[in-house]
């Protein structure tokens, strides 16, 4: 009695799927299959999914934006050359013949200052006598007035000029150059005064 009750229920179902045809129960089962990873997809396809994509693919974006151009080639710029402001007709060194001759040179005219300076004081002494013996005239020069009335008014008369000739040696080979340019301004001022000097003498009546 059980046997028969069980065939009788299993018998409609087994009738329900041999009266499919074969074809369409294929189809329903790749639908089946191909229905999956729709599914898997839709599950990926979550909000996390997208942003993670989307960050994922944003730093590429900004590396491109962020990269440079290509360099563009500069033309090289060609400077001066030093030596065209140089004067190629003058050396740059000194020789120690030069130095020497450069010496020599000073040393003499130092020496004819000196005979300047000195002549031109020997002839502001002699003037000075002459006019106080001849016209009565008086020596104004309170250094020299002691002097004025004899014969020693010729060597009192040579210490400015010995003073100026010594300032003027010391002027030659001083450590600032502009001293030394000027170095001849003592002795040729001596030589000035003395002969203005000889010559207001000579005019005194």
């Amino acid at each position: 009695m059980l046997l028969a009750i069980a065939v009788l229920l299993i018998q409609p179902q087994l009738a329900a799927t041999s009266s499919l045809p074969p074809g369409e129960a294929r189809t329903d089962t790749s639908a089946a299959i191909f229905a999956s990873p729709g599914a898997v997809d839709a599950e990926n396809s979550s909000p996390a999914a997208t942003s993670s994509f989307a960050l994922g693919t944003q730093p590429a974006a900004e590396t491109n934006a962020a990269l440079p151009d290509a360099p563009v080639p500069v033309e090289p710029i060609s400077a001066p050359a030093p030596a065209a402001f140089l004067n190629p007709g003058k050396p740059m060194t000194v020789s120690v013949a030069e130095l020497r001759a450069e010496n020599r040179r000073k040393q003499m005219l130092w020496q004819g200052l000196i005979i300047a300076s000195s002549g031109a004081a020997t002839f502001d002494a002699w003037t000075t006598r002459h006019a106080i013996a001849t016209q009565g005239a008086v020596e104004l020069d309170p250094l020299l007035k002691p002097f004025a009335g004899n014969s020693s008014l010729f060597a009192a008369i040579q210490v400015a000029p010995a003073l100026l000739d010594y300032a003027g040696k010391k002027m030659m080979y001083s450590r600032h150059a502009w001293v030394r340019r000027v170095w001849w301004v003592p002795q040729s001022a001596s030589f000035v005064s003395s002969i203005f000097c000889g010559a207001h003498n000579l005019a005194y009546h």
